[in-house]
């Protein structure tokens, strides 16, 4: 629990611009923000899927839903924080995973996830980008991969259903599974 302290509050000072000791000389870390349109069927509806990074030699990341009430979709307040770091020369993309070429960048950590009214669970994950605009992030152990968007507009073009969501048109499913071994 001191680790997830740890990590919120070290997130938190980087995110907000506070200066870190022995820091001050560096340039500000960057940051990004991805968006994924979640068509699981198993929630009530669409959600809008949220990942805000801030890239350094340790990159951190903190997962939420945004409600989109005028779309009709599904919020609850599932969180999740990521720690990992850069392992793009030492990986090696799964045959069956999406565009294998177009990778440019591989980070790999430890996902937390603190679902609504449920117990907090950890996946080992690797944020895997394919250029400016392409994001995937894979469960590893779960072995499935799924898109995520610079932008949620992006998001809903790749998948385009009706909207709002009229509560019967959902929109494909979007991930890739590891075939059966």
């Amino acid at each position: 629990m001191k680790r997830v302290s740890f990590l919120l509050a070290l997130f938190a000072s980087l995110a907000l611009g506070w200066a870190i000791p022995g820091s001050s000389a560096a340039s500000p870390p960057s940051t990004s923000v991805w968006h994924r349109l979640n068509p699981d069927q198993s929630n009530p509806a669409p959600e809008h899927e949220r990942l805000h990074c801030i890239e350094t030699s340790v990159w951190v990341c903190r997962y939420d839903k945004v409600p989109e009430p005028e779309l009709n979709f599904s919020w609850n307040s599932t969180t999740g924080h990521f720690v990992g770091r850069d392992i793009t020369d030492s990986w090696t993309c799964p045959t069956w995973f999406p565009d294998c070429g177009a990778v440019t960048l591989v980070v790999e950590g430890t996902a937390l996830y603190v679902p609504e009214g449920g117990h907090p669970f950890s996946v080992l994950t690797d944020l895997v980008f394919s250029g400016d605009d392409m994001l995937n992030v894979y469960w590893v152990s779960f072995g499935f991969t799924c898109p995520w968007f610079s932008t949620f507009e992006a998001a809903l073009s790749a998948n385009p259903f009706p909207l709002p969501f009229n509560g019967v048109d959902w929109p494909n499913p979007d991930c890739t599974l590891a075939p059966p071994s």
